[in-house]
């Protein structure tokens, strides 16, 4: 990095979306795959994000925390008129939701995600395997990292949903870890190896109340979006985020898919 150059700076928004447990016979889960996805946001489309996420919510949903709801994009909930868009006409929700993703493809943020197939996973690696959420959060960071080092001065933060952080204590000690030592993944399961010191990356993770930031709900619909794509075969949405994958050049990096 240029010690004179004015630094680029990143934040990465991240989000889940599936249910990163085991299926039958090795735990309880009913879903195939297990998503992690989010998207990098600099300073200033940060601030744009802002703006605009809190538009839509004072235009659609108003009232929502004197209805006892979080005033918050949810995509989950918008899909299906849940909660705080339960008053919402279903021509309502398709025109939000159409925001929403005219929103994204203004902003032009970098968006990564890794998809794990549980099923082959635990087929293939057996007692060895990763649990899939830690899995995929690393994988994710890693190749966020990456993308920084090939930005003259790139550096970078990452954000995640402070509810994620405080029921998962897997989660916790994960962090710990990051900050201890990088993100690290070893053995002979798994290719490619790689040891990764986070050197652009500031902090490490930080977490914030998703009614909070705009980041991690535009994160949620990413998430969501990408999971829908490879456990029910949705691909509308899916295919209107083509543009923003991080890529270099002709090379697409995302999302990646686990095992390959």
């Amino acid at each position: 990095m240029s010690a004179t150059a004015t630094p680029t700076s990143y934040t990465l928004y991240l989000d889940s979306c599936g249910d990163p447990g085991w299926r039958a016979p090795n735990g309880n889960s009913t879903v195939k795959y297990y998503a992690v996805a989010g998207l990098a946001l600099t300073s200033v489309a940060d601030m744009t994000a802002d703006q605009e996420v809190n538009r839509l919510l004072t235009k659609y949903i108003p009232d929502a925390e004197s209805q006892g709801f979080k005033r918050e994009i949810c995509y989950h909930h918008l899909i299906y008129g849940k909660d705080q868009y339960q008053n919402l006409e279903d021509t309502q929700r398709l025109t939000m939701a159409n925001e929403i993703f005219d929103l994204l493809l203004q902003l032009k943020p970098v968006l990564f995600a890794t998809v794990v197939n549980k099923i082959r996973m635990k087929e293939r690696y057996g007692v060895n395997a990763y649990d899939p959420k830690v899995y995929a959060i690393q994988a994710t960071i890693h190749r966020f990292a990456m993308f920084l080092k090939r930005q003259t001065n790139g550096i970078g933060n990452v954000m995640m949903d402070s509810e994620e952080y405080k029921r998962d204590h897997l989660l916790q000690e994960m962090v710990r870890t990051f900050k201890r030592t990088g993100i690290i993944m070893r053995g002979w399961a798994y290719q490619p190896r790689y040891e990764e010191r986070l050197e652009r990356i500031l902090n490490t993770i930080a977490f914030s109340d998703s009614d909070l930031s705009s980041g991690i709900q535009l994160a949620d619909v990413c998430s969501r979006t990408t999971w829908q794509r490879y456990e029910h075969n949705l691909s509308g949405r899916y295919n209107q985020l083509n543009p923003l994958w991080n890529r270099q050049g002709t090379i697409i990096y995302e999302p990646s898919i686990i095992p390959r």
